[in-house]
């Protein structure tokens, strides 16, 4: 949660415009790595859903051309999900934090010597505020209440986010009458399920993600944070209505209904990024509405 947070202020504030492009690059960078690493976490207590999740989802590998069954095999280590995709999925659950602490190393350099972004979103590289005490303490102030939400559901509700299959020990001769990934998946999940074909939907779902790199090079520079634009600033609150959406219907068992609903979501998910909110940003320059 902390993280799309993270993100959405990003996007609010424009913080992926000049001159903070790698910066906000490496950030989805890390975004893709706490996925994997996320998923591959999800796999080791071997539930029922954990188990057909890491089916489903590995088996993604094998819609890839030419050398995807090669590498599903390699991944699973045999031609199924089995003890030898546990210990490949565990080994890899291991290492990756260390590669994610390495890119995170350079992403606060990079923020470090380009600085955080502000709400006037001004670019302006002299009279830095220090980090130290300032920021600092925001920080602080900020994972203090995280902390609290976070034991409290470690502590006191632990099976609350966590799915009834997943205390039913894999079976792969019985499948769940719903496969379900962690809620932190679902607005993707739905990106998949809304495409009929294979290597299509994997595709769609990758971009899905990857669409954020493209955010730098469709913008304006010189027209940054949303505080001063009343018209994006409303697209952009329905554009967090949408994903919510994307993440209920992820959910949500397959059917016509459902499918519908989110071929409509998932076409304003990727409408809004590449036409509706460079649009809009084209036209507020150009009629100079902009509002407080």
């Amino acid at each position: 949660m902390v993280v799309y947070a993270h993100i959405f202020r990003g996007l609010y504030y424009g913080s992926y415009l000049w001159p903070r492009q790698l910066a906000w690059a490496l950030g989805v960078v890390l975004f893709l790595l706490m996925i994997v690493t996320a998923f591959l976490g999800y796999v080791l207590p071997w539930g029922q859903m954990s188990f057909w999740g890491a089916t489903v989802i590995s088996s993604l590998v094998g819609a890839v051309p030419v050398v995807g069954n090669d590498v599903l095999v390699w991944l699973w280590g045999g031609y199924s999900v089995g003890g030898a995709t546990l210990t490949r999925f565990f080994a890899l659950h291991f290492a990756l934090p260390f590669i994610t602490f390495g890119v995170a190393g350079v992403h606060i350099v990079l923020v470090q010597h380009f600085s955080s972004n502000n709400p006037l979103g001004v670019a302006c590289l002299t009279d830095f505020i220090p980090f130290s005490p300032y920021y600092l303490i925001k920080d602080v102030a900020g994972v203090i209440p995280f902390l609290g939400v976070y034991l409290f559901f470690v502590f006191f509700a632990p099976n609350y986010l966590g799915h009834p299959d997943n205390y039913i020990r894999a079976n792969p001769m019985v499948t769940p009458p719903h496969i379900v990934p962690e809620w932190y998946f679902l607005p993707f999940y739905a990106i998949l399920r809304c495409c009929p074909d294979k290597l299509a939907g994997v595709a769609l779902m990758g971009a899905g993600i990857l669409v954020l790199l493209v955010l730098p090079y469709v913008g304006r520079p010189d027209h940054k944070s949303m505080k001063f634009r009343f018209v994006s600033r409303w697209f952009f609150q329905f554009f967090l209505v949408v994903f919510a959406g994307m993440g209920y219907y992820g959910a949500q068992p397959v059917d016509k209904y459902t499918t519908a609903v989110s071929i409509n979501l998932v076409t304003f998910y990727f409408g809004y990024f590449l036409v509706l909110s460079p649009l809009v940003e084209r036209l507020e320059n150009l009629l100079g509405r902009t509002g407080r």
